[in-house]
Order: C-alpha cells, then structure tokens, then sequence
C-alpha cells in the first residue's frame, strides 16, 4: 500500500518512484528462493533389512502351507520370527497358545507418567 502525499500528483508518485527503482537495481529486482543442494543421507540404519524378512516369511509359509491366510499383522509378526520351525512346526493353534521367538529390528517405547 503508497502512501501518496497530499500536495503531489499521481503522476508526480509514478515519476518518483521510477527514478528510485533506476538509480537502485537491487529493489526493482526481486529476490527468491533458490535452490539449495540437500547432502546425501545414509538410510541404510532405518531401513528394514527386507530381504531377511521376505526369506523369513517364505519359511514360515513353507511350516503353515502355502494356502494359508494371513493378515497383515501375522506377517509383520511371522517375518521376524528367530526360527519358524521351532516356533510353528507342530501344527495346532499358534494364537494364544504358543511362545514366539522374535528378532526385532527396533523397539520403540513410551513412558506413560
């Protein structure tokens, strides 16, 4: 918003206005953003090991049949099994029934106080 001054024309402002952007280049150019190169991040320590899991998973549908059905969860729980043999050879109930051997990638904790 320009403030024009009481006595001064319209024309007078504009006048004003363009010699000031002239003798001074660097208002009448407008500076942006630019782009700033990011450094390279190593992941490889908060990437899953999926390979692992994946060769896990296919030894546990070799234990519990091709055929079965699985959610979500069961694989996420299944895939990191230490050894699904021991913990799902024998057939029977695996839910609510059976210890599992786990290697986990990470655990996360919350205080609750």
């Amino acid at each position: 918003m320009s403030i024009r001054h009481p006595h001064r024309s319209a024309l007078t402002c504009a006048a004003t206005r363009r010699s000031l952007l002239s003798a001074t280049p660097s208002i009448s150019t407008r500076s942006l953003a630019t782009h700033a190169s990011l450094p390279t991040k190593d992941c490889t320590s908060i990437t899953p090991p999926y390979p692992r899991l994946l060769q896990t998973l296919d030894k546990v549908r070799g234990v519990l049949g091709k055929n079965a059905k699985l959610t979500l969860a069961e694989k996420i729980l299944y895939s990191h099994l230490r050894n699904p043999e021991e913990s799902l050879g024998g057939g029977g109930k695996v839910r609510g029934e059976r210890y599992l051997k786990l290697r986990p990638d990470r655990v996360a904790m919350q205080v609750g106080d």
